[in-house]
């Protein structure tokens, strides 16, 4: 047995860690990001998409913000656009092997009572992709490259709108 488990220090350091634990923890505070508190709604609603990827990114946005509801708060106003450019030429035509989709989003989050913007940007993701031979299988990976950066541009702009909303 050690010596200072004689003494007792073994439960008054355990009594000690405990009552720092539950200091630490008295200055934490919890509140619902996109939900109501203390009859406040924060909700977001979302404009129609325009064209696949658009909609790819407004799904994401909608199940982010827990859903489409009746009177909400804020409007958001999104345009999406997305690209792909080829990279590594090589082979004998001088052909692209690999490619870059980058989807864009712009974004205006508005007050539906006032109309007055709240929040404005530009957010955008990048997805890489591989380029075979076959057209089909072409098409297949650029669509899904496109979702993958739709989906990493809409967690981008739903951070950018929670930090708006948490001020």
């Amino acid at each position: 047995m050690l010596s200072f488990e004689v003494c007792g220090w073994d439960s008054r350091a355990r009594v000690l860690a405990a009552l720092l634990g539950l200091g630490m923890l008295a200055g934490c505070q919890a509140q619902p990001l996109y939900g109501s508190m203390q009859d406040q709604q924060q909700s977001v609603f979302v404009s129609e998409a325009d064209s696949r990827i658009e909609q790819v990114v407004r799904n994401e946005l909608v199940l982010g913000f827990g859903g489409e509801q009746a009177n909400s708060t804020y409007t958001l106003d999104l345009v999406v656009t997305s690209t792909t450019a080829g990279l590594l030429p090589g082979g004998l035509d001088n052909e692209f092997s690999a490619a870059r989709t980058t989807v864009t989003a712009a974004y205006v989050l508005k007050s539906a009572s006032t109309g007055e913007a709240v929040k404005s940007g530009t957010r955008f993701a990048d997805a890489q992709l591989d380029l075979p031979s076959q057209n089909f299988a072409q098409e297949r990976a650029k669509l899904e490259a496109e979702d993958r950066a739709a989906r990493q541009v809409a967690n981008l702009v739903r951070a950018d709108i929670a930090a708006a909303l948490a001020r």
